[in-house]
This record gives structure tokens, sequence and C-alpha cells, in this order.
């Protein structure tokens, strides 16, 4: 039945008043919940319980003859300015005297009839209802606006008691959010049994476009407690555990979200979604990098990442195949609420854990499962394609090359399209002395060459933007690791680590390139942190800087790498900071650097990366 269907959407929706009731910093009161559904709601109820015939028709009365029948068909929903539903149908009616098994001067009439109705909720019942308080003929097939008396009255007779009978049953969903708000609750607050049973409707009403449902229920006492002064405790290995089961459970949630919106999405809401994906995960690597005692590893991530995803929601026409719509208008509702919670009420101590965020993400798709929600670090080629990349990274050569011999590497590979295996195996765990330096440096220029030619064979670099993009990569190669993948550390030879987990040649974070890159490859194998940093470029060059025209902004093509630069030093948001005075001094000094390298490898090749280590 679609009234079932309906439920998931229902609790959906519900939820948000759930996250808002929590929110509230007041004495115990009574307060009003008000919750917008689409009238979309209301059709599928009439769908279940009526017009559950064939082609939507809802069969009033039909005698054994088909002497007499009535037959409504096609609805149409809409709200009132005065708050009431008004719902138009086409009728089909038959009426004939039947006397001696015949039906005898049978008269037919087809027209279009609307109803008013008003919208009740009982006290004390989770159902919302709908009385017929008026109806009309607005045509008939003969032209004209009136029935005989007598017909019109037997229609209204069949049609008001029927239309009065639907109803929206909220109980599954009120006692399913009963529940939740009792575990959302603090544990120790008093009235948490209290408040959770008091959740209840307490009226509704129509409006164009929606159907008002308000819910109301009692308001928690909060105390706000104090925090104790001087510098919070170090965090035990407890709650070091529960610190990053925090953040995976959120990475792993807003990674689910946005590929489960992007996916049936139109090419530039896509788009948007997916850098807003990448936006959460450089956000999650700055909170990762900083010290988390005291702090809610969630909260803030989900507040940044909502206030950008709920607009963009609202305002494009999300394509959501499966009657979703409403299920998508529930989830926003309920972010939106959770928006206010933190706004209203941060003290009462509700948290984004696993269990919170696996039922927001049953609001959006109620059949998802805790392995879709999980947390890995598997490479995701679905992931990776609804970034216009390939389904995988290639890294080894798909036959051995001709050349032959120790210093085989040093051949050019004209038409290659991944790096040497030889060249790959000559760095590896190379952390070079100082007469080894010009050597080391000419191998790992190789190895850049290699992976910018994979590049230029996939052909998603324009060719007039190209040499840009050769030194684009090598520059950024110079800025992150001075052109090293390995070092030495405490006596062993590591790859080179950031402290915010960024890895290797290009410095690949591992948390925002979660899902898309090899983890490990991208620590021990330099030709696959290469390519994926060449990729990476590539992408952010031709699908945010030359997209968005930084090249005209002052008629610069140059501006181009360091717009692309500063995507890949921040994330998306990052683009034009190298043209904003406001940046920080950090920014602008990263922006400098980066600048003045691009610039030196332009006039003086590779060899400028010798600065990097002392040489001239």
């Amino acid at each position: 039945m679609r009234q079932q269907s309906a439920l998931p959407r229902l609790r959906g929706a519900l939820c948000s008043a759930l996250l808002l009731a929590c929110a509230l910093p007041t004495a115990a009161a009574d307060i009003e919940l008000p919750l917008e559904l689409d009238l979309a709601i209301v059709e599928e109820a009439l769908a279940a319980q009526l017009f559950n015939g064939a082609d939507r028709k809802a069969e009033l009365f039909h005698d054994s003859k088909a002497c007499n029948a009535l037959t409504l068909s096609d609805p149409r929903v809409e709200g009132t300015e005065q708050g009431q539903l008004r719902l138009t149908s086409r009728f089909d009616a038959r009426i004939g005297l039947l006397l001696g098994g015949r039906c005898r001067m049978p008269v037919a009439w087809s027209g279009l009839i609307e109803t008013f109705e008003d919208v009740r909720v009982t006290p004390g019942s989770d159902r919302v209802s709908f009385r017929v308080t008026d109806s009309n003929m607005l045509s008939s097939e003969d032209g004209s606006r009136k029935l005989p008396g007598m017909l019109w009255d037997w229609i209204k007779d069949q049609v008001h008691p029927r239309l009065g009978a639907i109803t929206l049953d909220f109980g599954p969903a009120l006692t399913e959010l009963r529940s939740l708000i009792h575990d959302a609750l603090p544990t120790a607050l008093e009235e948490r049994n209290a408040v959770a049973n008091s959740l209840q409707l307490r009226g509704a009403h129509a409006r164009p476009g929606a159907l008002t449902v308000v819910m109301s229920m009692r308001a928690p006492s909060v105390v706000v407690a104090e925090l104790p002064a001087g510098d919070p405790a170090p965090l035990t290995e407890a709650e070091l555990a529960a610190w990053d089961a925090a953040w995976q459970a959120w990475d792993a949630f807003a990674t689910w979200l946005i590929k489960d919106l992007a996916a049936p999405a139109d090419p530039e809401l896509r788009a948007e979604l997916l850098a807003l994906l990448m936006e959460a995960r450089y956000e999650l690597r700055h909170a990762l990098a900083t010290d988390p005692a005291g702090r809610d590893p969630v909260r803030g991530l989900f507040l940044s990442t909502w206030t950008r995803l709920a607009p963009m929601l609202r305002e494009n026409a999300l394509a959501v195949p499966g009657g979703r719509s409403l299920e998508l208008a529930a989830f926003i509702s309920a972010g939106n609420a959770l928006q206010a919670l933190d706004e209203v009420a941060p003290q009462l101590g509700f948290t984004l854990d696993s269990q919170t965020l696996r039922r927001l993400a049953r609001l959006l798709a109620p059949s998802v499962s805790d392995d879709e929600l999980a947390y890995s670090t598997a490479v995701d080629p679905e992931l990776r394609e609804l970034l216009g990349l390939p389904p995988e990274l290639a890294i080894e050569s798909p036959e051995e090359t001709a050349a032959s011999g120790p210093f085989a590497w040093l051949i050019p590979t004209v038409h290659a399209s991944t790096v040497s295996t030889s060249l790959v195996q000559l760095l590896t765990g190379w952390v070079p002395a100082a007469a080894e330096l010009d050597r080391y440096l000419l191998a790992m220029e190789q190895l850049l060459d290699e992976s910018i030619a994979a590049e230029r064979a996939r052909g998603t670099v324009p060719a007039e933007f190209f040499p840009l993009y050769q030194d684009l990569v090598r520059a950024t190669a110079w800025q992150e690791s001075c052109w090293r993948q390995f070092v030495a550390e405490n006596g062993a030879v590591v790859p080179i680590r950031s402290s915010a987990g960024s890895v290797g040649l290009m410095q690949i974070n591992q948390h925002v390139w979660r899902n898309i890159y090899d983890l490990e490859a991208l620590q021990n194998n330099v030709g696959y942190n290469a390519r994926a940093g060449s990729e990476i470029l590539s992408h952010y060059l031709v699908d945010y800087a030359i997209k968005r025209g930084e090249h005209t902004v002052n008629g610069n093509v140059d501006d181009l790498a360091r717009a692309t630069y500063g995507v890949y030093n921040g994330g998306p948001r990052h683009l034009t900071r190298y043209r904003q005075g406001s940046r920080s001094a950090y920014l602008r000094s990263v922006d400098a650097g980066f600048w003045e390298k691009y610039q030196a490898l332009r006039t003086t090749g590779a060899s400028a990366v010798k600065q990097c280590y002392g040489g001239a």
C-alpha cells in the first residue's frame, strides 16, 4: 500500500520536531513545533485509501446491474489561503431505475467536482483527518454547471463521507520519535521520560503548496553548566577512541549522503555537491590536525556542511527517482532542526553519534544498510567516476619496456600512459646524499614527466593549457615535499608525512582522498603518489579554475596555476584566495611560496629545486 510507503517519510519529517524540541532552554512548558509537509503526502493517502482502483479511480457506488454507479478519478490537491484543502476530481455518474432485473431510463453525467476540506487533529489522536465543508460542480460534459437536485444530493452523500474518512496516520512515526527523544536526551535529565512521552499532535492546516502539522511537547528544563577553568585535561585512551569513532562516523555519513544525492543529479548540481564533499573533508583534515580535547569533532563539521548543503537542496530541482521528494524534504527539515539545536541550546549535550547519523540517513533512504554507512578506506570506483575520474588509477605499465640496462629509466617514453616500474623501484627508499642530488632530481623529474604524460594521454587538460599544467605539477611537488617521497627519521627511511595526514611526493591527504586513492600505495609507491597528485591537479585545473574563468579575471593565464594550487592546498573554497587581500598572513606566505617556485621552474628548470637541499 502506498500509505505504508509514506510512513518512513512521515517519521523523517517528524524527526525535525524531535531535534528542535531538544533545543529549548526554558523551564518545562508546552511548546509548538510547526512542521511543513508537501501536499504530495495527501495525494499518497488518497491513492492508498480511496483512489486505489485501476488508473487511480475511486469506485464509490456500483449496483449489481451497473444501473447506478459513481466513480471519481484524477484527483488533484491544493492548499488555500483560508487554511483548507481543495480537492478536484473528475466524476462519472449513472442513475437509473432497476425494475424487473433491467435498468430503466438510465441517465449519465460526467464532469469536474471540487470539495473543500478542513484539516483537523482530534485531541489525543495521532492522526490528521479531513472534514468536507463544501462541494461544487465546476463543469459537466454538456457545458452546464448544475445537476438535478436529487442527483447532486446523491453524489454528495456518496462523496463527502468517503473523503472524510481519509486520514494521515502519524502513530508509528510518533512512537518511534518518542523513543528517539528519550535516547537523545541526557541520561541525567530527570524529565527524560516525561519530555519524550509528551510529544503529540496539536493541530494542522493547509496553505498553498504545503500541509502544516503542528506538534507540541514539553520542553526540558536546562541547567547551564559552568566550564572548568584552565586548560582541559588530556584525553584518555577511551576518549581518544570515542573521538576517532565520532569523526569516522561523520566522514562515512557525509560521503554516503553526497554520493546518494549526487548520483541522480544534473551535472551542475552534481559538481556542487561533490565540491561540498571535498570541502567537508578538507575541514575534517583541519579538525584532525588540531587538539581534540574538550571539543565535539562532529557538531562543527556538520553545521559547516549543512549551512551550504541546505540552500543547495532547496534551490535546485534535485532529480530524486522513486518518489523520494518527501524523504528529501524530511531530511532537510531534520538537518535544519539540528542546526537550530546547536544555536539555541548546545548545553543540552546532544551529540551526533553514529546512531543519530544512521537515523538521519534513514530519513532520506529508509533501506540504507549499516554497511553502506560504515567507515572504509577501500577505493570506491563509483565515487571516482562521480568526480569524473576513471574507476581505477593504473600505475604499472601493461608491458615491459623494450629498453634495458642500468640507465634504461633515463630514456623518455613518448606516449607513456603510466610511470615505469623501474623508475619507481629506483626512487623507492632513496633519501639522496649531497653527492647524489643531481642524479636524484633528474630521476624525480623523469617520474613527474611520465605522470604528466599519463594525464596528457587521458586528454582532460585542453592542449592550450598543457604547458601551464606541466609547470603546475612540478611546482606543486616542490612546494609540498621538495620532490621527496621518503625521508630519514630516527635512523629509518619512512614516507614523508605531515601532521595533518598528508603523505608522499604530492602530499596527498589520506582523510581528504579516502575512497578515491589507495592509501597504502600513496605512502609506499612514489609513482602512484605522483599519478594521484597529477590527477587531482588536472581535476582542479579543468573543473574549477578554467571552468570558472580565473584566467580572465586579471587577463593572466598563469592565474590558473595559482587558483588551482589554492584549491589543492585548502579545498574548493580557496579557488580565489590568491587574489584576496583578506586572507591570513599564513596563507599569503603559502601562496607566495608556490608562486615563487612556479616562476623559478619556468626560468631555471628542475635545478631550482636544489634550493630545498641548500643548493644554489
